[in-house]
C-alpha cells in the first residue's frame, strides 16, 4: 500500500485567532499574512512577472474539493479522474449501470490542501493565495479517504495527468521506507517508474515530496532521477526536523514545509498558537475538523507534502511562460537560495526555492 509522504503532523494546538487583515500592498485574501511561505520564496515579487497563466498543474493525490470557493475558478475537472473508484460511487451490489462517476472529489483533505498551495485564487477577498494563482489545477484522485493507494492507481494517475497535457505533476505521496526498500529490491514500482519516464518525455515536470522520516534518502517515487525531490524547511530557513534529505539525488532541493510542531505541543485544546503559526496555511475540506484555522475550509499543516506543491507552483510560473521541463528543472536549481554549507549540500541540496529569482533569471 502507498501512503502520502507527509503525515499531516497535525497541529496539536488550537489557535485562538488568526490575523485576518490583508497584508499591506499585497492581496485582499484574509489569510495572506498567515502564509509565511509566500514571503519566504518572494512570491509577491514573482507575481509582477508571472502568475501561472497557461500552466496546467496536476494534483495527483486524494482529490480536491471540487466546490471549494477558493479553488473552483482554477479547476479543470473530469468525471473520470478517479483512479480509486473508476466506476464512481456505486449502490451496494450494483453493477456499472447503477454507478455514478463523481470525479476527483477529495475525501481526506490532503489533496485540497496541496491544491491551494499551488494555485488558490488570489485577490478574491476570501481565504488564501496560491504560489501560481492563475495556473489551472487538474485534480486526479489516487489516494482514498485514508490517504492510501496502490501502485496501479498511482501509475494510472500519472498517466492520466500526462495524457491531458499537465505541464507540472505534483506527487505529495510516497512509500514507507521499509516498503520502499523492499519494493526497489523486487522491482514492484516499475509501473510508476514507467509512468514518470513517459510523463517526463511528454514534457511534464514531476515534483515529488521527499518524505517525513528524517532519513538521508528521497523515498520512492521521489527517488527517480526524472523528478524534482523536495525536502522541507521551517520559518527559520532550517531543515525541518521531520524532512528526508538526499545528497545523491540529482534534483534535490527544499521549500517551506513547516515546523511540524503539532505532534510536540501541549494538546489540541492548548491555547498556544506556537505550533499553528509555523504550519503551511492553505485550503482544506470544509467538512473536516480544523485545528489551526478560525474558518472551515482552511487549515495549517506541516510536511514535505506541503513543500512539494510550493515547488510545483514555482514550476507553474515558468511553465506558463513556455519554459520547457528540462529548463524548468535547471532553473529551479540554479535560482534557489543557498542554505547551509556553501554550494550544494546534503541537507538543502541546491537550496531553498525562490520564485522571484526563478522568473527573473530563467
Amino acid at each position: 500500500m502507498l501512503r502520502r509522504a507527509a503525515s499531516f503532523l497535525a497541529a496539536s494546538a488550537v489557535i485562538t485567532a488568526l490575523v485576518v487583515a490583508p497584508a499591506s500592498g499585497a492581496t485582499n485574501d484574509p489569510y495572506f499574512s498567515e502564509q509565511w511561505h509566500l514571503a519566504t520564496i518572494e512570491a509577491e515579487e514573482a507575481w509582477t512577472t508571472a502568475q501561472g497563466d497557461g500552466a496546467l498543474v496536476a494534483i495527483v493525490d486524494s482529490g480536491v474539493d471540487l466546490t471549494h470557493p477558493d479553488l473552483q475558478a482554477n479547476l479543470v475537472s473530469y468525471t473520470d479522474a478517479d483512479m480509486v473508484e473508476p466506476l464512481g460511487k456505486c449502490l451496494p451490489g450494483a453493477k456499472k449501470a447503477r454507478c455514478t462517476q463523481d470525479g476527483a472529489q477529495d475525501e481526506s483533505g490532503h489533496g485540497t490542501h496541496v491544491a491551494g498551495i499551488v494555485a488558490a485564487v488570489a485577490n478574491n477577498g476570501i481565504g488564501v493565495a496560491g504560489v501560481a494563482p492563475t495556473a489551472k489545477l487538474l485534480p486526479v484522485r489516487v489516494l482514498d479517504e485514508n490517504e492510501e493507494g496502490t501502485i496501479k492507481q498511482i501509475a494510472a494517475g500519472i498517466e492520466y495527468a500526462s495524457d491531458r497535457g499537465a505541464k507540472v505533476i505534483n506527487l505529495s505521496l510516497g512509500f514507507d521506507p521499509v516498503d520502499d526498500a523492499t519494493g526497489r529490491e523486487l522491482g514492484v514500482f516499475a509501473p510508476i517508474a514507467k509512468a514518470i519516464e513517459e510523463a517526463w518525455a511528454g514534457g511534464a515536470v514531476i515534483v515529488v515530496a521527499a518524505g517525513n522520516d528524517t532519513l538521508p534518502i528521497c523515498t520512492s517515487p521521489a527517488s527517480y532521477p526524472e523528478v524534482v525531490c523536495v525536502g522541507a524547511t521551517d520559518q527559520l530557513d532550517l531543515i525541518s526536523y521531520f524532512s528526508n534529505f538526499d545528497a545523491a539525488h540529482p534534483n534535490y532541493l527544499v521549500a517551506p514545509g513547516g515546523w511540524g510542531q503539532g505532534d510536540l505541543s501541549l494538546g489540541y485544546n492548548s491555547p498556544t498558537s506556537i505550533a499553528c503559526s509555523g504550519e503551511i496555511f492553505s485550503t482544506y475540506l470544509r467538512t473536516k475538523e480544523k485545528w489551526c484555522s478560525p474558518e472551515a475550509g482552511y487549515e495549517g499543516i506541516s510536511g514535505t507534502s506541503m513543500s512539494a506543491p510550493i515547488v510545483s507552483g514555482v514550476a507553474a510560473l515558468l511553465a506558463g511562460r513556455g519554459v520547457s521541463n528540462e529548463d524548468i528543472v535547471d532553473c529551479l536549481k540554479a535560482s534557489a537560495d543557498d542554505l547551509g554549507s556553501p554550494g550544494r549540500d546534503p541537507f538543502y541540496g541546491y537550496g531553498r526555492v525562490n520564485a522571484a529569482s526563478a522568473v527573473t533569471t530563467c
